[in-house]
């Protein structure tokens, strides 16, 4: 997991839209000051209590575990390392975990998601079964070789294919 003293070695002299990285830090302190001031917690801070809890109450693991057996998470490429985190530690050593995503939609890396949990899956659990989606029902075949074009060399991109009843419509321009 990132600190705010990590993210002020990593990004000192940097900017973020107008504001420098220094600003950032301190709009950042400034939260978190709030935040304990009026004895609040977001969704960061519950997602920190129920690791560190995981981590260290065996009890309420074993209870978690005995509960909740079977897990699905979709869009698994906008997970966050903490959220990845909290997961390994739900699931325990068992297997039944199944994951639902796309490596070229990542939308959440502002809030930490990294695509790479998703495309690392078959490795880090290497008795996974990889079940790949290739149809797209929505869009017809010019819109998919467009996207295609752009998303070919992005890490983890399938090659979509069109399924479609109606006629494929012209080339979308870039």
């Amino acid at each position: 997991m990132c600190t705010i003293d990590d993210y002020a070695r990593v990004r000192a002299g940097a900017t973020i839209g107008r504001l420098s990285a220094s600003a950032v830090i301190d709009l950042h302190r400034a939260y978190e000051a709030l935040k304990d001031e009026r004895r609040q917690m977001d969704f960061e801070d519950v997602l920190l209590a129920c690791a560190g809890m995981l981590e260290t109450e065996a009890h309420v693991v074993a209870a978690v575990r005995e509960q909740y057996r079977h897990f699905t998470v979709d869009e698994y490429q906008d997970v966050s390392p903490l959220q990845h985190h909290l997961l390994e530690l739900w699931v325990g050593d068992r297997r039944d975990l199944c994951v639902v995503g796309d490596a070229s939609q990542t939308i959440y890396s502002f809030a930490g998601a990294d695509p790479r949990f998703l495309i690392d899956f078959p490795h880090r659990w290497e008795d996974a079964r990889v079940v790949q989606l290739h149809r797209n029902y929505r869009s017809d075949a010019a819109v998919l070789a467009v996207a295609n074009d752009l998303m070919r060399e992005r890490p983890g991109a399938v090659e979509l294919t069109a399924v479609t009843e109606s006629a494929s419509g012209p080339r979308p321009r870039r």
